[in-house]
């Protein structure tokens, strides 16, 4: 069986991939990508696709795999910068007024990408007229096409172009640097309008726009027309089977071992995980629930739901072996990695969503088990249901917690809210097999106006972060 030779920085980045997609080399992202059923959506034949998910869930990695194979096709694709964005939302007035001065920015910049990407240079963006219309827009292609020396233009491009008129346009990072003003909300709103206005004047446009969850949240509740929009979200999800399917479709292609996705994605998990062994042990050694399990087991379980999360969980680990000289990980690098790992995630947490909830990382560290708890409570991390709401109550009445939108923190909208983020799931046990279900799942299961009879449950991956003192007693606790 092949080894690396140490986890080096280097070793590491090639071995389990960059963190965000755009980081990441497209060939490479190319042999290791997973095309769930987000990504057949996003590549339907319909104007406007606008993804939403969660940080880290996968959300660029599918546009940037959705923009190569266009690439691939000859397809007229351009993608927008969020530099291109702070162009196109330079436009004031009223808000019918910014979605047309946007409509018109952005055509300015189509127009001008395009021409650079069809490799006709003789014009002036300056003398470029003004353009209102994507008829206008095609217009302006077509004549700097025909009036270019034929020996400057990319003919394969400009061929399909000529036949199709077809522009597909990528909006990621259009929440870089959110904070969830007013003004922010009307930006992505109006650039969200603008760019459904263009695709409904002529279906050979096409955008397809990344927005994390909480930002179209805020949209969707503030823009009247957001019911208009609605049809044109996906959501962005993948399963656990996904999730370890992508890791070692990585750690196979770092060993030069091509495995097929369709092949892969019929093997058990425990299959699937053998290609993870030449870096990681086998079995978890260490004590609890996790006593001699698979390794898939304790990856999975700390988790959520984000390919992004079992990355940076294998990075920690990786690195505790180099400190230790050895170039497989071992149990004791996973449980050394634990609380450093937990705390980012709560960091992704706050940075994600303090938009909502300005007191969220205050609301998070009060979930601490109280003295109490600890003495009295088998397992510290789950909660009944009344249980859950009566904690949350003495945290936001203590802490004089408020939501951004000035509504009160009770313990029953603390208790969605968390659920919403992932923090909490829920979870019920059918004789000896525990059923558990996120907010994805279904969105309802934690609701003023019914109990569905769930118990709830911290989600392992941020526990250490909690109680980073006792590593040892969180493996017991957790099943």
């Amino acid at each position: 069986m092949k080894r690396v030779t140490k986890f080096d920085d280097e070793t590491i980045l090639s071995l389990f991939g960059a963190q965000a997609a755009e980081d990441e080399d497209p060939e490479r992202l190319k042999s290791y990508f997973v095309k769930n059923k987000a990504y057949d959506r996003a590549r339907a034949e319909i104007p406007l696709r606008i993804l939403v998910g969660h940080k880290g869930i996968g959300k660029s990695a599918i546009l940037v795999m959705s923009f190569q194979e266009d690439l691939q096709d000859n397809i007229l694709s351009l993608w927008l910068k969020p530099t291109d964005l702070s162009r196109a939302w330079s436009v004031d007035g009223t808000f019918v007024e910014r979605v047309e001065g946007i409509k018109r920015n952005i055509l300015q910049l189509i127009a001008e990408k395009s021409l650079e990407k069809m490799n006709i240079f003789g014009f002036e963006v300056g003398k470029t007229p003004v353009l209102t219309s994507v008829k206008q827009l095609s217009n302006l292609l077509l004549r700097n096409i025909n009036d270019a020396d034929d020996a400057t233009i990319d003919e394969k491009i400009v061929s399909n172009f000529r036949s199709s008129q077809q522009i597909n346009v990528y909006v990621d990072d259009i929440d870089r640097g959110w904070a969830a003003t007013k003004k922010d909300i009307e930006n992505i709103s109006a650039l969200v309008n603008a760019a459904r206005d263009l695709t409904n004047e002529n279906s050979s446009m096409k955008f397809l726009i990344g927005l994390r969850t909480d930002a179209y949240n805020l949209v969707r509740e503030n823009d009247e027309s957001g019911d208009k929009i609605e049809p044109y979200v996906i959501p962005v999800s993948w399963t656990n089977h996904d999730i370890l399917v992508i890791v070692a479709k990585r750690v196979a292609n770092y060993f030069d071992v091509t495995i097929e996705t369709e092949e892969l994605e019929k093997q058990s998990q425990t299959e699937i995980s053998r290609h993870l062994y030449p870096v990681i042990t086998e079995r978890f050694s260490g004590s609890g629930h996790w006593a001699n399990r698979r390794i898939h087991h304790v990856l999975l379980s700390l988790t959520r739901r984000r390919p992004r999360d079992l990355v940076k969980l294998l990075s920690g680990a990786a690195i505790e072996a180099e400190k230790s000289g050895r170039n497989k990980i071992e149990t004791i690098d996973l449980e050394r990695s634990f609380p450093e790992y937990s705390k980012a995630r709560i960091g992704d947490l706050v940075s994600e969503f303090q938009s909502e909830l300005p007191q969220i990382e205050r609301v998070i560290y009060s979930m601490k088990p109280t003295t109490r708890e600890s003495r009295e409570k088998e397992k510290r991390f789950q909660y009944r249901n009344d249980e859950l709401i009566s904690k949350l109550n003495g945290i936001g009445k203590n802490q004089n917690i408020v939501f951004e939108n000035r509504n009160a923190a009770t313990g029953q909208a603390l208790a969605e809210f968390l659920f919403k983020i992932d923090f909490v799931i829920a979870r019920r046990e059918e004789g000896e097999v525990t059923e558990r279900y996120y907010y994805e799942d279904h969105s309802k299961l934690q609701s003023n106006f019914v109990d569905f009879g769930f118990a709830w449950e911290v989600h392992p991956a941020y526990r250490w972060a909690l109680n980073p003192t006792n590593v040892k007693d969180l493996l017991k606790e957790i099943d």
